[in-house]
């Protein structure tokens, strides 16, 4: 088949579902390989991962972000953030000013995240770097907490259901828990970003529905998203990175549903799963909405339960 990007997933789209996966797998054949970067491997100018972020779809989470974040900092001496998973660091770009003094910890296990945060801060926050994946990190006390696109890659809703599927150590809802201690004290909020679609390690590999749900995320939303974005007016070197995106970050996920589970890399929840699981945790949520108009990222606000509400009514 020829034709944009956009014709190509309207095409694929619009035939009968048990079709759809068959026919990416055949144009992902036909296509022109591009040189591939993998994901979080590069974060310059020219990579992948800036494309990514000058996405509409990126753009408007930044945007949602950064203005929960401006509200709780806001009037607040001497405040501590905490990130988890930091990308390429765009979501701070411009965002502190030269006046504001304050404490920013980034936790991500890859040194060079580390370095494109911290270049992106200015010289009056204080930077404290943590090596390491946030499943194996001591969370600091925090008044606004953030993690973006991060818990997805843990496998398993608790410890009990890794445990279950031959997994060691905790799960998403361990981790959440030390998210709400970690705001606790400071009266803080916690922000999580995460797509809603449901890819736990229950749904065995190859299993029709887990194929069904990676096609959902990967193809009808987040290939059509990128597929649109193409259809602006960008320059070249741009509208070619988006094409790799396009490619190998979100068609080449689907065959995520085909390998092991210890394989699959995104385990991913939809919105129902993630409300349960920060109630689990002690998180009393403020708000929860998409940050895109392809309904892809949910954004979570949450604080923990010991802090009363009144207090958060400042943060609508």
């Amino acid at each position: 088949m020829r034709g944009t990007w956009q014709e190509l997933l309207h095409h694929t789209i619009t035939l009968p579902r048990a079709q759809q996966f068959g026919t990416i797998q055949q144009w992902r054949t036909e296509r022109n390989e591009q040189q591939l970067e993998a994901w979080n491997s590069a974060f310059g100018p020219a990579s992948l991962y800036e494309a990514w972020a000058q996405l509409p779809l990126m753009q408007g989470l930044y945007k949602s972000n950064r203005t929960v974040l401006r509200r709780v900092l806001d009037g607040r001496s001497s405040w501590h953030v905490v990130e988890i998973g930091g990308g390429n660091g765009a979501l701070w770009q411009h965002f502190f000013s030269t006046q504001e003094q304050g404490t920013f910890t980034l936790i991500d296990p890859q040194p060079e995240v580390h370095a494109a945060v911290a270049a992106r801060l200015p010289e009056n926050i204080t930077f404290h770097s943590i090596v390491a994946p946030v499943e194996q990190a001591s969370i600091p006390e925090a008044d606004a907490l953030i993690c973006s696109l991060t818990l997805h890659h843990i496998a398993g809703l608790d410890r009990a259901q890794r445990r279950s599927f031959g997994f060691t150590g905790d799960g998403k809802q361990e981790v959440l828990q030390r998210f709400v201690q970690a705001l606790a004290d400071r009266q803080g909020v916690g922000i999580l970003n995460e797509a809603d679609c449901y890819n736990e390690i229950d749904l065995p590999s190859r299993d029709p529905v887990l194929i069904e749900h990676f096609l959902d995320v990967y193809v009808r939303r987040a290939a059509m998203a990128v597929a649109t974005a193409l259809e602006t007016e960008v320059d070249e070197g741009l509208r070619n990175r988006w094409e790799v995106i396009l490619q190998h970050w979100c068609l080449d996920q689907i065959e995520h549903a085909l390998v092991a589970r210890a394989e699959r890399d995104v385990y991913e929840l939809d919105v129902v799963h993630w409300l349960t699981l920060l109630k689990q945790a002690g998180a009393q949520l403020q708000n929860h909405q998409y940050t895109d108009e392809w309904y892809l990222f949910q954004q979570y606000i949450f604080y923990s339960d010991k802090v009363l509400a009144p207090l958060l009514k400042r943060y609508p």
